[in-house]
């Protein structure tokens, strides 16, 4: 079983993460430096995380391969990131962030000792700009979070009390929100991290977001995370 396991889970990494370049998992970086630009070859690494540095939203990973080396990769709001069974195709980094940032200090330390999969473009023999980014999940663990995405209505939402949602297929969903949940994108990235009150109400209002929880979200648990996604609304939702 562990061995159908860790197929499935390469099958992942081959077909969500890298997008049909499956072959480039095994490429490793090229026997010269690339150079970088929007031009470089796209490849494709697997392996665990040593470290990560943080800086106003752009993240370095330290990624050990098992035979290609360490690579510094750089990962910012310019790349899609995956969590099999948390996530349904690639999201943005403020929602990766909602998922993974269990401390919710922008950090990402959570990521060191996990195992990644990412589809890069070099800028020299051991950076690399990341395109694609997935989070390998342990087989064995069930998911730390769920979350549901849905347009929060006018009067759906009061920051002080709860949320309500309403999913693509037209079925509402309300979960309780309270003083430690976290608003995303950063205010850094024009986001609603900062907003309070109206504002905040004014911003979501409209929207279409997901709702990050611990538990399953049939019982109407405490909002971890909200995160307001870019317009326009996809179109279930129109």
């Amino acid at each position: 079983m562990k061995i159908l396991r860790t197929i499935g889970i390469l099958a992942l990494v081959a077909g969500l993460v890298l997008g049909g370049t499956g072959s480039a998992l095994a490429q490793g970086p090229p026997d010269g430096p690339p150079g970088g630009g929007p031009h470089s070859p796209k490849h494709g690494l697997f392996g665990t995380v040593l470290s990560v540095t943080a800086d106003t939203m752009t993240y370095v990973i330290s990624l050990e391969t098992k035979e290609q080396g360490t690579f510094d990769i750089t990962a910012d709001d310019t790349a899609k990131y995956m969590v099999p069974r948390e996530t349904h195709g690639p999201k943005d980094l403020a929602t990766f962030l909602g998922i993974v940032d269990l401390n919710t200090d922008d950090n990402l330390e959570e990521l060191v000792g996990r195992r990644l999969a990412v589809l890069v473009t070099f800028t020299n023999e051991f950076t690399a700009n990341a395109i694609r980014l997935m989070l390998i999940p342990s087989p064995d663990s069930p998911p730390s979070h769920a979350h549901r995405v849905g347009v929060v209505e006018v009067g759906a939402f009061d920051p002080g009390t709860s949320i309500t949602i309403i999913d693509k297929d037209g079925e509402p969903h309300t979960f309780t929100v309270n003083g430690d949940t976290v608003y995303r994108p950063s205010a850094e990235d024009d986001g609603i991290s900062e907003l309070t009150g109206d504002a905040l109400i004014e911003a979501v209002t409209g929207g279409c977001v997901t709702v990050v929880t611990k538990g399953d979200p049939k019982l109407g648990p405490i909002a971890k995370a909200i995160v307001l996604h870019e317009p326009p609304l996809p179109d279930w939702a129109l």
